[in-house]
């Protein structure tokens, strides 16, 4: 599964669910405290949430995290597994972009 598709998985599971409890895009973007263009970009699959955004997403919707990279909103337990693998995945190539450009660009202590 590429990236995008990725993306487009959660972009339709983040709105099936909001649509599903009835909520607005106003009402979901309150209680997950981001703002409605970020949250209607999001649903679009135009923008990537950071993982604290997805956390906040998922509480608001009342489901797990790795819920929304699920392929059905109706998955199995090995749905279950592939959506955390890929949540895992995420995180670690996150953070190897944090600590490469924190490498890059931060100060470093020089022992001589």
């Amino acid at each position: 599964m590429t990236g995008q598709e990725i993306r487009t998985v959660l972009a339709g599971n983040i709105k099936t669910l909001r649509v599903q409890k009835g909520m607005s895009q106003e009402e979901l973007s309150d209680k997950a405290d981001i703002s409605i263009p970020f949250l209607s970009s999001i649903e679009r699959g135009v923008k990537w949430p950071y993982p604290d955004t997805l956390a906040k997403l998922a509480d608001a919707l009342e489901v797990e995290v790795a819920r929304l990279f699920a392929h059905d909103i109706l998955f199995s337990g090995s749905d279950m597994q592939y959506a955390a693998d890929i949540i895992h995945d995420i995180l670690v190539s996150q953070q190897a972009a944090l600590d490469s450009i924190c490498r890059k660009y931060l100060p470093h202590d020089n022992q001589s």
